[in-house]
């Protein structure tokens, strides 16, 4: 354990005991509690092959992470990957034909990890975050 000394007013300190009364834990375990819910994700706890993907949305505003949040795979594109697929099981797939879904997969993971990283963010921002069946499915 690593003691540190912070500054708090005195609303907020009196509104932490409270916490901990209620709570009936030391107002320390409060405060570990509390900051560990709200420090913002790590950018390490993304693969590696997909942090300089994911790197741009820290420097995003409110609204680009909305509309980040709110993307979805191009529908042609899918219907690619989808018989790329149907075909790798059902004839196998020529060196190019692998190299084009191997793409496609990259793309789509990218896009998943970018929209779930951009949600991150904005709830931890304090914004309000649809449900994944809020989300559209498709443009």
């Amino acid at each position: 354990m690593t003691t540190i000394t912070i500054e708090l007013s005195e609303p907020l300190f009196e509104k932490l005991q409270r916490a901990a009364r209620l709570t009936k834990q030391p107002v320390e375990t409060l405060v570990e509690q509390s900051l560990a819910v709200s420090l913002p994700p790590l950018l390490e706890d993304v693969p590696a092959e997909y942090q300089k993907d994911v790197f741009p949305l820290l420097q995003m505003d409110a609204a680009d992470l909305q509309r980040e949040v709110q993307r979805v795979f191009p529908p042609e594109r899918w219907q690619r990957y989808e018989t790329l697929l149907e075909k790798k099981r059902e004839t196998g797939l020529t060196e190019a034909e692998r190299d084009e879904l191997a793409a496609l997969r990259r793309e789509a993971d990218v896009l998943m990890l970018r929209k779930g990283y951009a949600a991150v963010l904005l709830k931890r921002r304090g914004y309000h975050v649809p449900a994944p069946e809020q989300l559209p499915l498709a443009q």
